[in-house]
């Protein structure tokens, strides 16, 4: 059984593309907590002492993620899909969650008209929640956006760290513009 729990634990991970939680991970399992907890460990343990490109963290709140050592992201870069977002919607994503709570018509006065489909897409990803007021929408970022972006849940300290990574990607010279 604990052969099989870790391996179902290791194929969810790989499969999520994203954080999960300790909840998940022991539904997925078919087992409680501290069980899920020593099999995420024994996982976590096993990673490193393979020594390879991918390694499995523990987040804030008891979450898990797989994901390729630092080290190695600039060396595979080139050979990495596109990626889940379009370079739009990843902009408008982006200015979203540095002006949260934001009228969904100030998006569109800032990104243009083609942000109306960029919201309804990251919406239906589940990056993004709203709330209707009178005839627009109020636009905020989910903790599903803080997972997949490795992001704080603290919305203060999420913008501090996205206005610093941008500051370094432009330093670095790594963004385009428009």
């Amino acid at each position: 059984m604990e052969e099989n729990a870790k391996a179902l634990v290791e194929a969810a991970l790989y499969a999520a593309g994203r954080p999960l939680s300790l909840d998940q991970i022991a539904k997925i399992a078919g087992v409680e907590g501290s069980k899920a907890k020593k099999v995420v460990s024994e996982i976590i343990a096993d990673y490193k002492a393979r020594n390879g490109a991918i390694e499995v963290v523990e987040l804030p709140g008891s979450r898990y993620a797989m994901q390729l050592k630092p080290t190695y992201s600039s060396a595979v870069k080139d050979v990495v899909p596109g990626g889940l977002l379009s370079l739009g919607e990843l902009k408008t994503l982006a200015y979203i969650a540095l002006m949260q709570p934001v009228k969904q018509s100030q998006v569109v006065k800032a990104r243009g008209s083609s942000a109306y489909s960029h919201i309804k897409r990251l919406e239906s990803l589940g990056f993004l929640r709203s709330e209707a007021e009178k005839r627009t929408k109020i636009l905020c970022t989910t903790e599903l956006f803080s997972d997949y972006f490795g992001l704080s849940h603290d919305v203060k300290k999420m913008k501090l760290q996205l206005r610093w990574r941008i500051k370094r990607a432009e330093l670095s010279g790594s963004t385009q513009t428009n």
